[in-house]
């Protein structure tokens, strides 16, 4: 069994690799299921050339996995509660966001799911 010192220092680094904003929709929108880059840029509203960049980084630490689909590569979670760790860790900020009350969180919470679900069009 790996030493404590270990673990911690690879929860440190994936944290840090899913530590921008982008990756964080990204993740949560291929909860949806297999995603190629434009349906995720799309949907996420940001360029095609950083989406490639931030699934490159959520690649290295075997975040995501790529399959070649006919003439297109799809992306998918490779361990898709990862999803769900995320919107749960809505809770431990939620003293950060404010004037928020417990319903604005659960909705917000709820929301988040609604739309990683969300088929892409």
């Amino acid at each position: 069994m790996p030493s404590r010192k270990i673990v911690a220092n690879e929860l440190a680094n994936v944290l840090r690799q899913i530590s921008h904003p982008d990756r964080i929709r990204l993740l949560l929108k291929l909860q949806a299921g297999d995603l190629t880059v434009n349906e995720l840029a799309d949907a996420l509203e940001i360029p095609a050339t950083r989406v490639s960049q931030h699934l490159g980084v959520l690649r290295a630490i075997a975040l995501v996995e790529t399959e070649a689909q006919a003439q297109k590569r799809v992306y998918r979670l490779n361990q898709p509660e990862l999803a769900d760790w995320l919107i749960d860790g809505i809770d431990f900020i939620a003293h950060r966001l404010g004037r928020a009350s417990e319903a604005d969180i659960a909705t917000a919470k709820e929301l988040w799911h609604r739309e990683a679900l969300e088929p892409v069009h």
